[in-house]
């Protein structure tokens, strides 16, 4: 039994593919790009959330965009950091952070 266990976790995993996520940044402007790691497609339908201190934001493309882009407030502050999370069924879930500068 244990055997079987092993064998079906292994078989979910590849199930899941790999994303490739691009962040940049223009002053408070956060630009999220996603394209698919094996073929280098864009990858639409993707949900993009982004957390800030005070707040959060988010957005689900449309199955034929790839890119969104976020004004973050910054209240006064010369920095801030963003945590960046891009969810897709079927495809690992990525997460990262991005500086943001008035």
């Amino acid at each position: 039994m244990g055997i079987l266990t092993q064998f079906v976790g292994t078989a979910e995993r590849t199930i899941l593919r790999d994303m490739n996520v691009i962040v940049s940044t223009s002053g408070n402007r956060l630009t999220v790009e996603v394209f698919d790691a094996q073929s280098g497609n864009d990858l639409g339908g993707v949900t993009i959330v982004v957390k800030y201190p005070g707040g959060m934001k988010a957005h689900t493309c449309s199955i034929d965009s790839n890119r969104y882009t976020f004004d973050i407030p910054m209240d006064g502050a010369d920095y801030v950091i963003a945590t960046v999370r891009v969810t897709r069924n079927g495809y690992i879930p990525w997460e990262g952070e991005a500086a943001l500068s008035a």
